[in-house]
């Protein structure tokens, strides 16, 4: 019996609360927020906002006030909706046009911001002066990649027969100069020059010794990729990546070995002392940059190492917080290459703060003659990577970001016959990559 009373007093006792619990009102939102935001109590502020917006309370001024209360709280993707709802509503309102300028800009849509300029308000945008130099920004970047298994793999090598050809990376650095150009508010163009000095070798079994003969290579590149903002936060880049290599020919009068750092083989001979080659990749994606969703869909064809490629993929970045603090990303990519096919996946998540970001990412799939980043990055070598980990961290300074990296490579390479006809055997190894770069912003 004294349970049943214990709990039906309960019972009363939730029921007081409930009907003590009053539905909120228009004016109580309107100035409860308004007290809010003079106090700068943007915490209190967003919170009843949400609530309001829940209970279908929702008009001009809290749109107004949430998305500045979000900016303030450094929520920049946050604060674009609302302040994007707010101007749908009242497009003259110059505190909104302010605030949602530099939210874009904050919230890394810096085309976004320069399209939104042209419909600011004079006398604001007199004030802000956007000023859109020649040169935004200018990089140098460097790779420098290792084979860790090297010193071993020149040795020994219990798999090969007699007559077996195998080749082995050393080492190569990529160096990269790169420019951003505003061509216009809504469209820009970012290039890059790349050169690429290589060092391997050749390794023959013969007669059960194995005879290493060293080469070393060069490759420029050209990069170049044009982003158009469409509007209401969609881009399009077309990007056009061209190669031209050489590297020492040590089969004069023999079959022709050429190819991105690694080798690709030709049915003809040649008794020139040095073999050149031209490849390129051309490609585009189409990338709409929602609230807190950032899609983008790619496609690319090249003429890599002798072979045709075709590309495309999807790539997703989330923005839980509604800001870009904390970003997980991915991407699935599908490959076709004369005549096989293979899937490739990305995974990471990138935090990031005023001062620095972290970045973490892994790959896994098969990566030969491979395209990543809207084409500025190319998996050529001869040797396949099976999957990637690693790292990278920006420092952010007033007018530079400085940046270095890190990640490891498992790899898989074909052994050749004494013709240089490429066979189903094949050895590994591993490779290490270390990358740093500055970018000065102008």
């Amino acid at each position: 019996m004294g349970k049943q009373i214990i709990f039906i007093v309960v019972l009363l006792l939730i029921a007081t609360a409930n009907a003590q619990e009053k539905p909120l009102s228009y004016k109580q939102v309107d100035s409860t927020t308004y007290d809010q935001y003079l106090k700068q109590d943007w915490k209190s502020l967003l919170e009843l906002g949400k609530q309001s917006r829940t209970e279908g309370i929702d008009f001009y001024y809290l749109k107004v006030r949430m998305g500045i209360a979000y900016f303030k709280e450094n929520k920049m993707l946050s604060a674009i909706q609302l302040l994007e709802e707010a101007y749908k509503v009242n497009s003259y309102d110059v505190v909104v046009q302010e605030y949602l300028y530099w939210a874009y800009r904050y919230g890394g849509l810096l085309l976004e911001s320069r399209l939104f300029y042209g419909k600011m308000d004079k006398k604001l945008k007199e004030q802000i002066k956007l000023d859109v130099p020649f040169v935004t920004s200018l990089n140098f970047n460097m790779l420098a990649t290792n084979n860790l298994d090297y010193d071993e793999l020149l040795k020994s090598d219990a798999a090969s027969n007699n007559n077996d050809i195998r080749f082995l990376p050393k080492n190569y650095q990529l160096f990269s100069l790169g420019m951003n150009h505003p061509l216009s508010k809504k469209v820009n163009l970012y290039h890059q020059l790349s050169v690429m000095p290589t060092n391997s070798v050749q390794q023959e079994n013969e007669g059960g010794s194995l005879v290493n003969k060293s080469y070393s290579g060069n490759e420029s590149r050209y990069y170049a990729d044009v982003t158009v903002a469409l509007g209401n936060r969609w881009y399009f880049d077309t990007y056009l990546n061209v190669i031209f290599g050489k590297y020492d020919n040590i089969n004069v009068d023999n079959t022709v070995v050429s190819g991105g750092g690694g080798s690709r083989w030709a049915s003809s001979s040649s008794s020139a002392s040095t073999i050149r080659y031209t490849d390129f990749v051309f490609g585009g994606s189409i990338t709409k940059a929602s609230y807190f969703v950032r899609n983008t869909v790619n496609v690319s064809v090249s003429n890599l190492n002798g072979l045709n490629q075709f590309q495309a993929g999807y790539s997703l970045s989330l923005y839980p917080l509604g800001s870009t603090l904390v970003v997980p990303f991915g991407s699935i990519q599908y490959q076709n290459q004369d005549p096989d096919s293979t899937i490739v996946f990305t995974g990471g998540l990138s935090y990031n703060t005023e001062k620095f970001s972290i970045t973490g990412f892994g790959t896994v799939g098969e990566l030969n003659n491979f395209i990543a980043n809207n084409g500025a990055i190319i998996y050529n070598q001869s040797a396949t990577a099976l999957d990637e980990f690693g790292a990278s961290l920006q420092f952010f300074g007033k007018n530079s970001i400085i940046k270095v990296g890190y990640s490891f490579m498992e790899m898989e390479d074909n052994y050749y016959n004494e013709n240089f006809d490429k066979t189903t055997k094949t050895f590994n190894f591993n490779q290490q990559n270390i990358t740093a770069g500055i970018t000065w912003k102008f």
